[in-house]
């Protein structure tokens, strides 16, 4: 896996599930009341509307994984000084280790600005 495997996978796996109506949709026998009352907000609001949710989702979710790859590639600290360093390693099935997280060559946090930026995206009609 490389990292921009590793990016594409995030999208994929971790914001795309997060950014869509079912994130939404309540779940299980009983779900929580704010989930419930959220959900009821969302279903009776116009489509351009809902699009404007759908819109703050990806804005909120791009920068929430945007700044977990900042911490990954040093670029934020969340230790005091002196600073220690985050290692990011996948092991293949076959025990081969790739760092994935390697700042000085290529930073996770701008690879994913290359994958998703929703600032940039048109707003709904």
């Amino acid at each position: 896996m490389t990292p921009k495997q590793f990016v594409a996978a995030v999208k994929t796996e971790v914001f795309d599930p997060a950014v869509g109506e079912a994130a939404l949709q309540p779940r299980g026998r009983r779900p929580h009341p704010g989930l419930v009352a959220t959900w009821d907000w969302y279903s009776g609001l116009a489509d351009r509307d809902k699009a404007l949710v759908h819109q703050a989702m990806r804005i909120a979710a791009y920068g929430s994984v945007f700044g977990f790859f900042a911490v990954l590639d040093g670029a934020r600290v969340i230790d005091d000084v002196p600073h220690g360093e985050l290692e990011l390693t996948y092991v293949d099935p076959g025990g081969s280790r790739v760092q994935l997280n390697m700042p000085h060559i290529e930073e996770l946090h701008s690879l994913w600005t290359e994958q998703v930026f929703p600032y940039t995206e048109p707003l709904p009609d």
